[in-house]
C-alpha cells in the first residue's frame, strides 16, 4: 500500500496556516472596531466593519477559487497583509495609530514561511516590502506614535521601519530558503528510497542489530503476504519468511554477520519451486544488516530447460518461415535426423526422401496454418501430418519412425518461429507391434482352446490323421521335381483345400481362416506365369507354420482330455456322420440358410470304403449343396417352399457297387449361369456352344471353375467338385448328376464294392 503520511502532514500544515490567517483577520478587525467605538468615531467603525467583511469575503472567494492548499499558501498571507495595510492607512488618515503594525507585517512574512514553497514565500516578501515602501512614500505611518520622528539625520523612523522590515523579511526568506533546500533534499532522498523499495524487483529487508525490521521492499511484503509494510516495522525479520525452510536459511544468514554472505537458496513456497540468490552485508555505521534476495527462478528454470534439451533424447530446433533450421538445437537432433550439422538446412529438404510430393505439399500447407495460427493448437495437433511417419536419412538410408510436434514461438519484432520436437519412436512402435502380435497370438490360442473343447476326441484324432496325410502329400508334391511349378501348385491347392474343409468341419475358425488365406495365395500364384522361387519358398514357410500350429492343437487337446477323463469312443461311421452334420450346420449358419441334414446309410457298406476318401468326397458334396443348391429362406418362401431346405444322404449296395446318393431340394443347376461363366473364362467361344447341358455339367468339375459371385471358406474357388471327380475316379467309380429346376439336384456316385474286411478289422473299427 502506498504511504501518504508525508502528503497528509503537508496538507495539515496548510490548513493550520490558513486558520491562523482567518483568525488574525477576525481579531484585528474586531480590535480596530472596538478602538473606534471607544474613540467615538462611528464613521470609521462602519468602514472598518466593511473592510473586515471584505477581508472575510476575500478569504472565502480565494478558498473557493483555489481549492488547493498549495495555492492558498500564497494567497492567504497576501490577503492578511492587504487587510492590515488598508486598515493602517485608514487609521492614519483618521488620526489613529496602530503600534504593532510593523511587527505584524514581519509576523505575516514569517507566517508565509509555514508553507512548503520557497518561491511563493519570496514573492510574498517582495510584495510586502513594496507595499511598505509605497506607504512610507505616501507618509502613511506604520510605526505608531513615533512614525514622524527622525532617527538619524534625514532618516525617519518610518523609513527605518521599512528598512528593518525589508531586512527582516529577506533574512527570514534566506533562512527559510536554506532550510527549504535541505528539507527538500532530505525528502527527495526519503522519497527516492521509498520509490526504490516500492519498485525494486528484489526482496530487500533492512534489519537492526536486534534483527528487527527497519524497512522492507514491496516485493518482500508480497512474498510474506503483508498488505502494509509499515505494520511490520520493529517485528522480528524471521517472521517475514513464509516457509520454515526459508526461516532456517534466513537464520543462517543472520548468524554470519560481520562478513559478506552470498548463497543460493532453493526452497518451496506455496507449492512452487523457487530459487533465490541471497546476499547479506552490514549497514554503514554498524546500524544493522541489509538482506537482499534476488529471484533466480527463471534463470534456474532456463538452465534446467537447457540441460534437459541437451540431455533428453529429443530433437529440438527452431525453424523460420522458409523452413530453415536455426543454430540453437538439441544435441540429439543430428543423430535423429542422420545429418552432421542441420543448421541452415531446410527441414522440408530432409523430408523429400521420406514422403511423396503430394504429402510434402500437405506438410508445407500445415506449416503455413501453424505459422499463421489459423486454428487452435489442439486442432493443429490433430491434423499434424508428421504425427507418426517413416523417415529415411538421406546419408545412411536408415529408416526410422518419428513423431514431430510443432508450436509457434513469437521472438518479438514480428519474428515468428516454429519450435519442433522430434521423438524417435521406432523402438516404441516396434514394441507395440510385437505386443499386438503376442496379444493376437494369445487370443488365437484362447479361441482355439475354446474351439477344441467342443471337439470329440475321436473326431479330432481323425482330423489330425487327415491333416497329417495332406501335409505329407504336400511335402511329396514339393519334392517331386518331375512336376512343373504350376502342376505342383494345382496339387498343393487340392490338399490345402482338404485341410481347410476338415478345419471348418470341426469349427476351428482361426486355423481354417489361416488355411483359407494360404489357399488364396496359392490361387494367385497359379494365375502367374513363371512362379518365382521366392514365392515357392514363402509357400513352404507358411505350410511349416500351419504344421506347427497343428502340433500345438495335438498338445492342447491332450491336456483337455487329461481333465475330461474316460469317454465313450465313437465308431468311424458315427464320427463321419457327425462330421457331415457339423459341416452342414456350419455352412448353413455362415451363409444364413436353413438346412436339415438327413442320413440313411448302411454301416457295413461304409466300413468297406476308404474312410478318408469317403469323408472328403461327402464333405465337398454336402458343402456344395448348401452353398449352391439350397436357396435362402426368403427365396424358398417366394417359391412356395418350406424355408428350411433338406439334404438327404443315402449309402447302399446295388449288386457289386456302392451307390452313394446325395440330393437336395434346392433350385437345381443354373445352366444359364454356367454358360455365362464358361464364356467369361474362355471355356467356350460362343453362346451357341453352351446349349449342350452335358458339356456344361462337365465344366463344373474343372479346376478353378465356379458360378459363385464371391469366395468364402465354404465355396467359390472352383476346386470342390474337381476333388470329388478325381477321388471317385481314383476308386474306379463313376459320377452322375440329376437336376431339375426348383426341384433340386442329386449326385449319384457308383464305386466298386471292395472285398469285405477281416473280422478283427471290423471289431477295431
Amino acid at each position: 500500500m502506498k504511504n501518504n503520511s508525508g502528503k497528509n502532514r503537508k496538507k495539515f500544515s496548510f490548513q493550520v496556516a490558513n486558520v491562523i490567517v482567518f483568525l488574525g483577520i477576525l481579531l484585528l478587525g474586531g480590535g480596530s472596531s472596538v478602538g473606534v467605538l471607544t474613540q467615538g468615531s462611528p464613521e470609521l467603525f462602519v468602514i472598518e466593519v466593511m473592510i473586515t467583511i471584505l477581508g472575510l469575503s476575500g478569504f472565502i472567494i480565494a478558498y473557493k477559487a483555489f481549492n488547493n492548499h498549495e495555492k492558498l499558501a500564497f494567497w492567504m498571507p497576501g490577503i492578511f497583509f492587504a487587510f492590515l495595510s488598508a486598515l493602517q492607512s485608514l487609521q492614519a488618515r483618521g488620526g489613529g495609530w496602530d503600534e504593532y503594525y510593523l511587527p505584524l507585517c514581519i509576523a505575516c512574512c514569517i507566517l508565509s514561511c509555514l508553507y512548503d514553497n520557497y518561491m511563493q514565500t519570496l514573492l510574498f516578501v517582495v510584495a510586502q516590502n513594496l507595499a511598505l515602501g509605497m506607504m512610507a512614500i505616501a507618509d502613511v505611518p506604520f510605526m505608531g506614535a513615533n512614525s514622524g520622528k527622525i532617527f538619524y539625520e534625514a532618516i525617519s523612523l518610518t523609513t527605518l521601519g521599512w528598512m528593518i522590515s525589508a531586512l527582516a523579511g529577506f533574512m527570514v526568506a534566506v533562512a527559510f530558503g536554506v532550510l527549504y533546500r535541505r528539507t527538500k533534499a532530505a525528502l527527495e532522498r526519503r522519497d527516492s528510497f521509498k520509490t526504490l523499495m516500492d519498485t525494486t524487483p528484489n526482496y530487500i529487508a533492512m534489519v537492526d542489530k536486534l534483527n528487527r525490521v527497519m524497512n522492507i521492499s514491496s516485493n518482500l511484503a508480497k512474498l510474506a503476504n503483508i498488505e502494509n509494510p509499515d505494520l511490520v516495522i520493529g517485528s522480528p525479520v524471521i517472521d517475514l519468511f513464509p516457509s520454515m525452510e526459508m526461516k532456517e536459511l534466513a537464520g543462517d544468514l543472520l548468524r554470519k554477520t560481520g562478513r559478506t554472505y552470498e548463497e543460493m537458496w532453493e526452497c518451496w513456497i506455496n507449492g512452487e519451486h523457487r530459487y533465490f540468490k541471497a546476499l547479506g552485508d552490514d549497514l554503514p555505521d554498524e546500524k544493522g544488516i541489509l538482506i537482499n534476495l534476488i529471484d533466480m527462478t527463471h534463470l534456474a528454470e532456463r538452465d534446467e530447460i537447457a540441460a534437459m534439451k541437451d540431455n533428453l533424447d529429443i530433437g529440438i530446433f527452431l525453424m523460420d518461415k522458409d523452413y530453415i533450421i536455426q543454430d540453437n538445437y538439441s544435441k540429439a537432433l543430428p543423430r535423429i535426423l542422420g545429418v552432421k550439422n542441420p543448421h541452415n538446412m531446410r527441414f522440408t529438404d530432409l523430408l523429400v526422401s521420406s514422403v511423396t510430393p503430394s504429402e510434402l505439399i500437405a506438410i508445407k500447407d500445415y506449416f503455413v496454418m501453424t505459422f499463421e495460427k489459423q486454428f487452435e493448437q489442439e486442432m493443429l495437433n490433430d491434423i499434424n501430418p508428421l504425427n507418426e511417419f517413416r523417415y529415411c536419412a538421406s546419408a545412411s538410408k536408415e529408416w526410422k519412425i518419428l513423431h514431430v510436434e510443432f508450436v509457434t514461438v513469437d521472438r518479438g519484432h514480428g519474428q515468428i518461429m516454429l519450435m519442433a520436437s522430434i521423438y524417435d519412436i521406432t523402438a516404441r512402435v516396434e514394441l507395440q507391434r510385437k505386443l499386438a502380435e503376442e496379444e493376437k497370438k494369445r487370443q488365437e490360442e484362447m479361441r482355439s482352446l475354446f474351439e477344441l473343447i467342443n471337439v470329440e476326441p475321436k473326431v479330432f484324432d481323425e482330423f489330425i490323421e487327415d491333416v497329417d496325410y495332406e501335409f505329407e502329400q504336400i511335402d511329396n508334391i514339393l519334392k517331386n521335381h518331375d512336376l512343373t511349378p504350376h502342376e505342383s501348385l494345382v496339387e498343393v491347392y487340392k490338399s490345402v483345400h482338404a485341410i481347410k474343409s476338415n478345419a471348418v468341419i470341426l469349427g476351428l475358425a482361426t486355423f481354417g481362416g489361416k488355411v483359407h488365406a494360404l489357399e488364396s495365395e496359392i490361387k494367385r500364384m497359379r494365375e502367374v506365369e513363371g512362379v518365382p522361387f521366392s514365392d515357392m519358398l514363402h509357400l513352404t514357410l507358411e505350410i511349416e507354420k500351419l504344421m506347427q500350429e497343428k502340433e500345438n492343437f495335438r498338445v492342447t487337446l491332450e491336456r483337455i482330455n487329461t481333465f475330461r477323463g474316460g469317454a465313450k469312443v465313437k465308431s468311424n461311421n458315427d464320427v463321419l456322420i457327425e462330421s457331415l452334420t457339423k459341416a452342414c450346420e456350419k455352412a448353413s449358419a455362415d451363409l444364413q440358410k436353413k438346412v436339415k441334414f438327413m442320413v440313411d446309410v448302411d454301416q457295413d457298406v461304409m466300413s468297406r470304403v476308404p474312410r478318408r476318401i469317403m469323408k472328403e468326397v461327402l464333405m465337398q458334396l454336402v458343402r456344395n449343396s448348401v452353398a449352391h443348391g439350397i436357396e435362402p429362406p426368403e427365396e424358398r418362401a417366394a417359391k412356395g417352399k418350406d424355408e428350411k431346405g433338406v439334404i438327404y444322404l443315402s449309402i447302399k449296395t446295388e449288386k457289386d457297387m456302392i451307390h452313394i446318393r446325395l440330393r437336395d431340394d434346392g433350385g437345381g443347376i443354373n445352366y444359364d449361369k454356367i454358360r455365362q461363366k464358361a464364356l467369361e473364362n474362355g471355356f467356350i467361344k460362343t453362346e451357341a456352344e453352351g446349349h449342350d447341358k452335358n458339356k456344361l455339367l462337365h465344366f463344373i468339375f474343372s479346376p478353378g471353375f465356379s458360378t459363385a459371385d464371391i469366395e468364402t471358406v465354404h465355396g467359390g474357388r472352383g476346386i470342390g467338385l474337381n476333388i470329388v471327380r478325381d477321388k471317385v475316379k481314383d476308386l474306379g467309380g463313376t459320377l452322375k448328376i440329376q437336376s431339375e429346376k426348383d426341384k433340386g439336384t442329386a449326385f449319384n456316385l457308383y464305386i466298386p464294392l471292395p472285398p469285405e474286411a477281416p473280422a478283427q478289422e471290423k471289431a477295431a473299427s
